[in-house]
């Protein structure tokens, strides 16, 4: 299939759109360490257009003199996400592999079984969290938590450090002036469709042209009926839109006022219970639910959903089911925003306050989040688009000097501009990361979500009549959940 060069891949119309307005989930065993990761880039890839540093310095290497087992960290997670970037590092720095355990719980990472784990590990006396990852709905239960993480600047790793990372990082990673939380991960999402099936309804398929079809929400939903009459699903259920809504969130749900926590919901939860009760109702999915099989099995090219809202991190899921089945749908696929822009998810890490090994910690995390050819080297062998811009304006200059690999459980290996026939969305993501905002997130906002998302399907299945008595079950039971008083 032949390639574009990277800094023109996508039109000029098409990263219009992409600026236009409006972690896996393999669970797995734990290990004594991340598995090897591939290196298809050396560490030795230069980043010229900004020093490695940011512009505030660096953390120089720690020396293992000395060390014995009492230096050993474990490193958390809920899947084997967080260890495929953690060894791009440790297969640069080899000596700390034997300093590093990583410990993957195998489990949902926001539905609060992963923060009772952790928790419970830090008093358990065993294999204490001196690093732990969590998704940006989850992050700020530690990070707010001045008893249980460090602040990450009494370590030496400092924002200053960070100068070519997007604002909107530590926007979400500072709370009351102390850097807390630090992430590798830039997450813009995009609206990736079936090139196929665009055009035998539509008569197109390339980007510029499919982003007309789903520019805003009224357009999206004529789309939708358009593609219902030829026997197609614009999406594979009606949760599937739960993000791009929700990014349109104009306050936060949990406010402060005379020392009392409110829940204090927005629009953009009524906007997506109508939404989402539109695709239902009107027959305009597959009715499933999203990480169920039968959602990821409408990916496979035997399916009839047209496309999945998702972000850097979710092509890898696509690409995955993408080999599946008797009719394999890779290479049919494209990326575009939809009706607006949005990101979805991302993991910060936080340190553990009794970490027995700070200078190790504050090393792996600096060359994981503010070295730039570090950072390069994780996109080219795990395909994630980083929170670094100077990596990224390298790996659109490089264009076809470098080739970006996504790789599934199955030994499947390709390039993610092979994926979606010949094209290439990091110039893309790279113009919209500086647009994310997370400054209405809240530490609450996961359990949340699981209250909206109980409420939407009963909603969905004619339990509740109306988008109001849905609402009124969302305050009740997360007022129960968790003392948010309503006001």
């Amino acid at each position: 299939m032949k390639k574009k060069v990277l800094s023109a891949l996508l039109s000029a119309t098409l990263i219009v759109s992409m600026l236009a307005g409006c972690g896996g989930n393999n669970a797995g065993q734990q290990s004594s360490a991340p598995a090897e990761s591939s290196s298809a880039a050396s560490a030795s890839s230069e980043v010229s257009q900004a020093p490695a540093d940011g512009n505030g310095g660096a953390i120089e290497a720690p020396s293992t003199d000395g060390w014995d087992d009492s230096k050993k960290i474990y490193a958390y997670s809920w899947d084997d996400d967080f260890g495929k970037k953690l060894n791009v590092v440790l297969d640069k720095y080899p000596e700390y592999k034997d300093y590093v355990e990583y410990v993957n719980l195998g489990m949902s990472g926001t539905d609060g079984k992963y923060q009772d784990a952790v928790d419970t590990a830090f008093t358990s006396g065993d294999k204490y969290p001196s690093l732990i990852p969590a998704d940006n709905d989850v992050a700020l239960w530690w990070a707010e938590d001045d008893d249980k993480t460090l602040d990450l600047g009494t370590i030496g790793l400092t924002a200053d450090m960070m100068g070519d990372a997007y604002q909107f990082s530590l926007d979400y990673g500072t709370c009351n002036g102390k850097l807390k939380a630090v992430t590798w991960q830039g997450t813009p999402g995009s609206f990736t469709y079936r090139r196929d099936i665009a055009q035998e309804v539509f008569g197109v398929s390339e980007p510029e042209d499919v982003q007309e079809l789903v520019k805003d929400w009224d357009t999206f939903f004529d789309t939708a009926a358009k593609l219902k009459e030829k026997g197609y699903y614009i999406v594979s259920g009606p949760d599937d839109i739960k993000y791009p809504v929700f990014d349109g969130q104009t306050s936060p749900w949990v406010t402060v006022k005379d020392g009392v926590e409110y829940l204090t919901l927005d629009d953009s939860v009524n906007k997506y219970l109508e939404y989402s009760q539109k695709l239902s109702s009107e027959g305009l999915t597959n009715n499933t639910t999203a990480w169920s099989g039968e959602w990821y099995a409408n990916m496979q090219g035997s399916g009839k959903v047209f496309g999945y809202f998702g972000t850097t991190w979710f092509m890898s899921q696509i690409y995955g089911q993408s080999h599946e089945g008797d009719t394999p749908s890779f290479g049919q696929w494209g990326a575009v925003t939809g009706p607006c822009a949005y990101h979805w998810g991302g993991t910060y890490v936080m340190v553990g306050k009794d970490t027995p090994n700070p200078e190790l910690c504050a090393f792996l995390l600096y060359e994981m989040t503010c070295d730039a050819e570090t950072m390069y080297d994780i996109t080219v062998n795990t395909g994630d688009f980083v929170n670094n811009k100077a990596a990224n304006d390298k790996l659109i200059a490089d264009g076809d000097s470098v080739s970006l690999y996504m790789e599934d459980n199955n030994g499947n290996k390709d390039t993610i501009t092979d994926f979606l026939g010949g094209q290439n969305p990091i110039q893309a993501w790279a113009e919209a990361a500086p647009s994310i905002s997370l400054k209405n997130l809240t530490y609450q906002d996961a359990k949340i979500k699981t209250v909206i998302d109980k409420a939407a399907q009963s909603l969905w299945s004619g339990e509740y009549k109306t988008v109001d008595e849905a609402i009124d079950f969302i305050k009740t039971e997360v007022s129960t959940q968790t003392g948010l008083v309503v006001e």
